[in-house]
């Protein structure tokens, strides 16, 4: 009989194209039911009944069916049961081991059971007699993925070969221990220089105990969407959960940045079901289209959802069929001019299993023929979640080849000069690691981004992390960030809807044009911009096409990234937008005297970090400052002092790590505020004096704010 081996059964669980390996055998086998295991279909109770009642050999039979049939968390609870008869048993722990790998991709777990499998061999393992105490030669190949994914290469090369060594020669998992030999060749070159970037869990109000996966942040770094298979809070959906891999639906769910720079408790999506599965792919830049990804209709398709009156539609099928087919479309992303169209597919003629494919926007608004985009950026298996940057210029997309580390890693391949996509590359280690590394998304200037990942310490199966980094930033483009308000402080009206026609009238193309809409929730919006180009933008209100205004301004020449900021007023009875120069300004006497040095101490709850210039006691201390400056301060500097206790933190580095950081958030805040101002702009400096840690020792008494609050503080001073 056939050892236990791994196919390459295609599974859309979560989304994560992870290519589900199902046991198979291929020797038909006469098995003796009992009345007891008769369900149809199955159920947890039922398999439990089984694992109370069954005998061993009644136990194996079973455990081996329902993993052929793919019900591999109910296998695991047959093998439970087994190891409690014979807890040394090397086959059993094969089978605990291969399922805490495939279901849960707990290798921690699973490297403990394997340990004890691989301890007894059976080229002729016979995975349905009560005989068969022995493992596979697989064994050695999970044993090795454990180690790879542990980062332990040295362990993970020897049973590789192990297994290269007992295995039969038409394994399938022959070639992809190849493939696994070359991530490790991959991955000792690349740690071997590591790159500078800083990565943090997003802890446990985004992440949970359940999968979070493909998140997508705004371009701001203000909204993150993703996905998640966490149950509904009132259990609505536990009667859907997955029987083959006890997990519930997807749904997608979004968590705003909080004025302390914390994320706040995720919102599901208003089009989610707990019937069916729904995962995020990608946003517009204003928020008002979200692209998903669903599988009722087969092999899984792009679908999309329009905010409606401050909600999201149902999600409609995105009706190309140029682009949804009859295989497997798993991403898209749509570039921030809406231009540009890349999408992945395993249709026919394609490089590997997986590939990217482009479409242009094309003059009646449809997209152009899908094309495939080649052997710089396709490789020789799976290719997936396309992400485009601001300036069209750098594309980030995951693979599972030999580019890899191991399982996915993300790679970066640039826009030419003569508009072909470069030679994609691995952006490095610890960037990547030696497991699943997939949707990479950036805020507008490439330096902060959120991937999904599993790495030790997780608080799931899978949780998404936070990468900054000071080498992937977007150079030589200029984004304009704007907000449109009222003249007179009132909300904007919800049937205004503003809009701009963004248009470069001295591009090399020739006049460049999109239109640009504000995002809902605040009026703000975002768009990328050439330097030193000549740019008009009419603005609109779009459900009738009135006219409100129209400027026209030139972009700074310069090759770093750059930033126009614009705080559009709008007369709502006129409907026009108040420009600058229809303003009258009344010029204040100037007077020299002496002006008062401010100061302000603000002492922070645990691990909070900001404060908001909106609000508060540092809105009177800017208020104040400016007040100085319009009565004829020339000049202030600002200096801040920031302090941490001693209180362990868990959602930073350390602590010295989170007193920097109330100072640099404080830093900018003020820098943003000062400088976004046409009377302060230029007049005040900010510095950063000390960044300490100090107070009394900690003695597991966190509680105590009385004694740890003192030294949680930030403090200015103006000289």
């Amino acid at each position: 009989m056939k050892p236990l081996v791994e196919s390459s059964v295609k599974q859309n669980n979560s989304n994560f194209i992870i290519m589900k390996k199902l046991l198979t055998v291929t020797i038909l086998l006469t098995l003796t039911y009992f009345s007891y295991s008769q369900r149809t279909p199955w159920t947890e109770e039922g398999v439990r009944e089984i694992a109370s009642k069954a005998s061993e050999s009644e136990l194996v039979n079973q455990c081996s069916m329902l993993t052929q049939e793919g019900y591999l968390s109910y296998a695991e609870i047959l093998v439970d049961r087994l190891l409690e008869l014979k807890p040394n048993n090397p086959n059993y722990n094969y089978r605990k081991g291969f399922f805490c790998l495939d279901i849960r991709r707990d290798y921690e777990a699973a490297e403990k059971y394997l340990e004890i499998a691989v301890t007894k061999i059976n080229t002729n393992y016979d995975m349905y007699s009560t005989k068969e105490q022995a493992s596979p030669p697989d064994a050695y190949y999970h044993l090795a993925q454990c180690y790879h994914y542990a980062g332990k290469l040295d362990l993970a090369t020897t049973n590789y070969q192990k297994f290269l060594e007992n295995t039969r020669k038409k394994s399938e998992l022959i070639a992809e221990t190849q493939l696994k030999l070359q991530q490790i060749s991959t991955a000792s070159t690349l740690i071997q220089s590591p790159v500078n970037c800083d990565i943090r869990n997003l802890g446990e109000v985004v992440n949970s105990e359940f999968p979070e996966y493909s998140s997508v942040v705004s371009f701001d770094g203000t909204s993150l969407y993703f996905t998640s298979r966490r149950p509904w809070e009132r259990g609505e959906s536990d009667p859907f959960i997955d029987p083959r891999i006890s997990q519930y639906k997807e749904d997608v769910y979004v968590s705003y940045l909080d004025l302390d720079s914390s994320w706040t408790k995720p919102e599901r999506l208003d089009f989610c079901t707990p019937v069916r599965n729904e995962a995020s792919v990608s946003i517009s830049t204003d928020e008002r289209r979200i692209y998903l990804y669903e599988d009722s209709t087969g092999n899984g398709d792009i679908y999309f959802s329009d905010l409606k009156e401050n909600k999201f539609d149902e999600i409609q099928l995105l009706k190309d069929k140029r682009i949804n087919t009859q295989y497997w479309e798993t991403h898209a992303t749509v570039s921030n001019d809406g231009e540009l169209l890349i999408f992945s597919s395993d249709r026919p003629g394609g490089l590997g299993g997986l590939d990217l494919y482009l479409c242009k926007r094309l003059e009646n608004g449809e997209w152009s023929e899908p094309v495939n985009m080649g052997p710089t950026i396709n490789g020789p298996k799976d290719d997936d979640a396309p992400f485009i940057s601001v300036d069209n210029k750098q594309l980030y997309f995951g693979t599972n080849d030999g580019r890899s580390m191991g399982g996915f890693d993300i790679l970066i391949s640039e826009l030419q000069p003569d508009k072909t996509w470069g030679q994609a590359r691995n952006i490095g280690y610890p960037f990547n690691s030696t497991n699943d590394d997939l949707y990479y998304t950036t805020t507008v200037d490439g330096l902060t981004g959120y991937i999904t990942s599993y790495r030790a310490g997780g608080q799931g199966e899978k949780d998404i992390y936070e990468i900054k980094n000071n080498f992937l930033g977007v150079k030589g483009h200029t984004v304009l960030k704007g907000e449109v308000v009222t003249a007179d402080g009132s909300l904007l009206p919800d049937d205004l809807i503003f809009m701009a026609n963004v248009t470069c009238v001295d591009c090399e193309e020739g006049a460049l044009k999109h239109i640009l809409y504000t995002r809902k929730r605040d009026g703000k919006f975002m768009t990328g911009l050439q330097p030193c180009k000549t740019y008009t933008l009419t603005y609109y209100d779009a459900k009738d096409n009135k006219v409100m205004g129209e400027e026209t301004f030139k972009t700074e020449c310069t090759t770093e990234y750059s930033e126009i900021y614009k705080q559009l007023k709008i007369d709502v009875a006129k409907r026009e937008v108040i420009f600058p120069k229809d303003e009258v300004e009344e010029i204040p006497d100037v007077i020299v005297k002496d002006y008062t040095n401010l100061e302000l101490k603000h002492y922070f709850d645990y691990n909070k970090n900001k404060i908001s210039v909106k609000k508060g006691e540092l809105k009177d201390f800017v208020k104040a400052l400016k007040q100085q400056i319009e009565d004829g301060r020339e000049k202030a500097t600002i200096v801040i002092e920031s302090s941490a206790s001693y209180v362990p933190t868990k959602s930073f580095d350390s602590n010295d790590e989170l007193a920097r950081l109330r100072a640099e958030n404080m830093k900018y805040d003020l820098l943003d505020y000062f400088e976004k101002d046409k009377d302060t702009k230029g007049k005040v400096v900010v510095v950063v004096a000390k960044t300490i840690v100090q107070g009394p020792e900690y003695d597991k008494d966190f509680k105590n704010s009385d004694k740890y609050k003192p030294y949680q503080y930030v403090f200015l001073r103006t000289e």
